[in-house]
């Protein structure tokens, strides 16, 4: 069967097995890692030229890079950065290239990553004729080795003697490519590096040597010719025939994912980065969010306790996943040994270390010599071990305790020979489904005919009533069933199994006893109720922002006084648009500028739930704010009635300083009714009454409160907004 590394990055639920994140370009997002050693005009313009056949065509231009590029101010910059394909639709007026003046044959461009990833292909578009010769080589160990992918030459036995011009012989072999190193094209021409040769048929991909053909921290492309034309073509104008040669790339693709051993299919920053911090879309990170009980950075370890089985890359359907040590709650550590793993057959390799309340053996199993296991108390109870004490009721030699272990008699130290229908470390309680203990009776105890489904493996049962011992959630005389609120009597360890329901998405905690299934409210799914059903989605409940931009210029007199001054006043939209190195401190397309004296109209009309909510306002600059907020209808229910709004318009101050405020009085507000919130905005100087004045208003929300008015935002970067949000909190 032949696989490709297409194949091993098919698998993304970690349930199924083997798991791997997706392909993408690495390139994306480390314009910074990427460098080259030679780059046009990075110190001043610098002049380069091209080839052409027409003698009015113009044939030299100037290559300025001491600035990023710039579709408008910096089209001449050509760094390295330009070749991180975007897909814009004139893409090919930017790209990268190398210096011209001393004809620099030997150029390298380099792309360091923060950790080892899996490698797929890269892709190289010229703008410039392709090199003569070049290789492309990796390394493993952040370049403190390199080892060479392959070479690529339109001479292989002159430019790279000692290297096979192929084909390969094998998957791994470094082979001298010629089929991309042709003069032709003269542009567009592509050089494409697959990391496994498709020819080549892989039986299993995750073997160690094939793991390491396709990983990689780092990349390095290293050009050692160029093309070389005759110089009658650059026409009779141009006597420098070096400013002609140089090497240009429009598009540079490595494509390849993180590195996980097939244990996560999803990828973090491996920087502990500000939550408020906007990652660019499609970059590759490299931290794995690692699966099966795995944890590193490439999820190349088992977790502390996660011992018990050998550490091994998931393969296939096998997820391979670490094991947990079992150690009966007497011990925090243990450690792997393979020969205790291999005598088990592949079971279990976890030892257990320094078993603590006098337990010993391998997962801490066992009581200590003169010790015996309380039959009240599971092995994991940290009293488990007690000093050998037999019953006499329920022993067959009067109490005596069985000091050694032989096979033959089938006897074991530390327990106590019971009668027969009696068990325990210390023969003091019958067999399940058996009762009435007696030094008289020579079976020890009668039957009980407890219900083995819902009855504990030891049960025994009233002396009188004869009820038996049942299992957590069971219930009835014979522990039969299960208790209201619980399902599953027989079908799990644990007898009855919680309902569990949800309790947003279910009509009530009841189930069915047989399957479960809880009673779903409309359009949600699944045992517990908490999925939606096809078609739908949960909606979150934490609050709701108003944009201003939506809202309704009000440019007449607002309360309180505020004024207009000689001419109408109107509210205008201040696009804004995200530029490198500035946070995006806004939502929507980003603020209304408002005059003082006018204000906004924000229209509320899907209140999830009646209740009490606080006004977040988000602006810039310093004014004063008048909030009003009326009902268009008549209040239907008695939550708000009890509070009904205040006829008076409230008066909030923004401080210049700050970039978000709330109105100290919470409003009632509820479902089924239309609110309208008027803001004003006023600034009066009491020197110059004919001053304009503006605010920028971003949006605004309004968020639910608890009934301690504990309020919870979102936390923003430096922005001004007005905003209202609804929400509840827990």
């Amino acid at each position: 069967k032949q696989f490709n590394l297409s194949l091993i990055l098919f698998y993304h639920d970690c349930d199924a097995g083997s798991c791997h994140p997706a392909l993408g370009d690495l390139l994306r997002g480390r314009s910074k890692q990427l460098t080259a050693s030679s780059t046009c005009g990075m110190s001043s313009p610098q002049k380069y030229c091209i080839i052409g056949y027409l003698e009015a065509e113009e044939k030299c231009f100037l290559c300025d890079s001491r600035y990023p590029y710039n579709p408008y101010t910096q089209h001449n910059s050509h760094m390295i950065e330009n070749v991180i394909t975007t897909f814009e639709p004139e893409r090919k007026k930017k790209w990268w290239q190398s210096e011209n003046d001393k004809c620099i044959d030997h150029v390298s461009i380099r792309l360091d990553l923060e950790t080892l990833f899996q490698f797929s292909h890269l892709i190289l578009t010229f703008k410039t004729f392709r090199p003569a010769a070049m290789l492309v080589e990796r390394s493993t160990d952040f370049g403190q080795t390199w080892k060479v992918f392959r070479y690529f030459a339109h001479d292989c036995a002159a430019s790279f003697p000692n290297i096979s011009s192929g084909p390969a012989k094998s998957v791994g072999e470094v082979i001298c490519d010629s089929r991309y190193s042709d003069i032709e094209p003269s542009t567009e021409g592509e050089i494409v590096l697959k990391a496994l040769d498709p020819s080549f048929e892989i039986e299993n991909p995750y073997v160690p040597y094939i793991q390491e053909l396709i990983t990689l921290t780092n990349l390095r492309i290293n050009f050692t010719k160029l093309h070389t034309l005759g110089d009658a073509l650059l026409g009779r104008r141009h006597s420098d025939p070096l400013e002609k040669y140089y090497y240009a790339i429009y598009e540079m693709v490595v494509r390849g994912s993180c590195f996980c051993n097939g244990h996560a299919s999803q990828c973090d920053s491996v920087q502990n980065l500000r939550g408020d911090v906007f990652h660019q879309s499609g970059m590759v990170h490299g931290r794995c969010i690692c699966h099966h009980n795995t944890e590193g950075l490439s999820c190349e370890r088992c977790k502390d306790f996660y011992n018990d089985a050998p550490w091994r890359p998931a393969e296939g359907t096998q997820d391979n996943a670490c094991k947990r040590c079992n150690c009966n709650n007497h011990s925090s550590r243990c450690h792997f040994d393979m020969s205790v793993y291999q005598a088990s057959g592949g079971v279990s390799g976890g030892v257990c270390e320094d078993c603590q309340d006098n337990t010993t053996g391998q997962h801490c199993d066992k009581c200590k010599p003169f010790f015996y296991q309380d039959p009240l108390k599971d092995i994991s109870d940290p009293q488990a071990c007690l000093p050998c004490d037999c019953d006499p009721e329920g022993t067959l030699h009067a109490g005596a305790c069985e000091s050694r272990s032989d096979p033959a008699l089938g006897t074991v130290a530390g327990h106590c020979p019971c009668k027969d229908n009696v068990e325990g470390a210390r023969c003091d309680r019958c067999r399940a489904n058996y009762y009435g203990l007696s030094r008289s009776d020579p079976l020890g105890c009668q039957p009980c005919n407890c219900d083995p489904l819902g009855s504990l493996p030891f049960s025994i049962c009233d002396p009188t009533t004869r009820q038996c011992l049942c299992q957590r959630f069971a219930t009835g005389q014979r522990c039969e069933k299960c208790l209201v609120g619980y399902w599953g009597l027989g079908k799990s360890l644990y007898g009855c199994s919680p309902c569990d329901c949800d309790i947003g998405g279910s009509q009530n905690n009841l189930c069915s006893p047989k399957d479960g299934q809880c009673e779903c409210l409309p359009n949600v799914v699944s045992r517990q109720c908490n999925e939606p059903a096809p078609g739908y989605f949960f909606l979150p409940l934490d609050y709701y922002i108003y944009e201003a931009e939506h809202a309704k210029p009000l440019s007449g007199s607002a309360p309180l006084g505020a004024m207009q001054f000689g001419q109408e006043l109107v509210p205008a939209v201040v696009f804004r648009q995200p530029s490198p190195g500035r946070a995006v401190t806004w939502t929507g397309h980003g603020f209304v500028r408002v005059p003082s004296g006018a204000g906004l109209r924000f229209a509320i009309n899907n209140i999830p739930f009646a209740m009490d909510f606080d006004i977040t306002i988000r602006y810039e600059p310093e004014v004063f704010v008048i909030v009003a907020i009326q009902p268009a209808g008549i209040l239907s229910g008695q939550h708000c009635k009890n509070k009904v709004l205040s006829q008076e318009p409230h008066e909030l101050h923004l401080p210049a300083t700050k970039r978000i405020a709330i109105l100290q009085t919470p409003v009632c507000l509820e479902p089924g009714t239309e609110y309208s919130v008027n803001v004003y905005f006023s600034q009066l100087s009491a020197s110059d009454k004919k001053a304009k004045s503006f605010i920028l208003i971003d949006s605004v929300s309004s968020s639910a409160i608890s009934p301690l008015r504990f309020q919870i935002f979102p936390k923003f970067p430096s922005s001004w907004e007005l905003g209202v949000s609804f929400g509840s909190f827990s």
